[in-house]
């Protein structure tokens, strides 16, 4: 699927749904059904878990705050949130460890 190997290359991309359904000249609703076929989970679903997926490597490397936005995220805060909702640490602390 286009979409999916684009943002797995450039998980920070902010492309809407809206806008990858205008560009592949299909409709959103039709998009949206195709990523729940093809991977089991909406789109906003799979690209949250992509995103924090992405983001568990740069911290190995990079400030917590330089990651957020780096994986797409406009404020550290929120990517702390999603994160720590996610893998129940906090970035920090994947961080250090």
């Amino acid at each position: 699927m286009r979409v999916a190997r684009s943002l797995t290359q450039n998980p920070g991309d902010q492309t809407s749904l809206e806008e990858w359904a205008r560009r592949l000249h299909v409709s959103v609703k039709t998009l949206q059904r195709d990523f729940e076929r093809e991977f089991g989970i909406s789109y906003s679903q799979w690209r949250t878990r992509l995103r924090l997926l992405a983001s568990r490597v740069l911290l190995e490397t990079t400030p917590v705050t330089e990651v957020a936005h780096r994986v797409g995220y406009a404020s550290t805060s929120a990517f702390i949130v999603a994160f720590t909702r996610e893998f129940g640490i906090t970035p920090g602390r994947q961080r250090a460890s």
